[in-house]
């Protein structure tokens, strides 16, 4: 095995005994793990946010219809629910006309009653849902977000 000339090895010795910018270069490989752990975090609390942020509308929307029965129609619920969402693109359903009995037993309001067969009284629900698509800042891809609320209206 030839070694090379002596100025040389005198240089590679040098670099290979040398400790300066090591911690640099530790850093810069540490700092791109963490780094992207970092903002996976953010991405989730992003998702986390604009999950309750769903949430809070649609049970804005169930008050609503409770506290105001009689004049809670389904496009004034759904109203409260886009006004109080403050994300583009969410979709809210709002059916204030479900009715059943209070053994389950489920039937179109104004067509029957709770006598026939069937134990209680009529009970009105409202039920009220929204679905928002939340799409990743660093993950490709979406996923729904979706609230449902049914409140017993009568």
């Amino acid at each position: 095995m030839a070694f090379p000339p002596l100025p040389l090895r005198r240089l590679t010795a040098r670099f290979r005994t040398s400790e300066s910018g090591a911690s640099a270069i530790e850093f810069a490989m540490i700092s791109t793990f963490l780094s992207i752990i970092l903002l996976n975090i953010v991405d989730i609390a992003i998702y986390m946010f604009h999950k309750m942020e769903i949430t809070g509308a649609v049970r804005a929307g169930a008050q609503y219809a409770l506290v105001d029965s009689e004049n809670a129609t389904e496009a004034l619920v759904q109203g409260v629910v886009e006004d109080a969402v403050d994300l583009v693109g969410v979709v809210v359903t709002v059916d204030a006309n479900l009715c059943g009995c209070s053994d389950g037993a489920t039937f179109a309001c104004g067509t029957d009653t709770c006598g026939g067969g069937t134990t209680g009284r009529t009970q009105t629900y409202t039920a009220i849902s929204a679905v928002y698509t939340h799409t990743w800042i660093f993950y490709p891809g979406t996923i729904d977000i979706t609230a449902d609320a049914t409140i017993r209206t009568q």
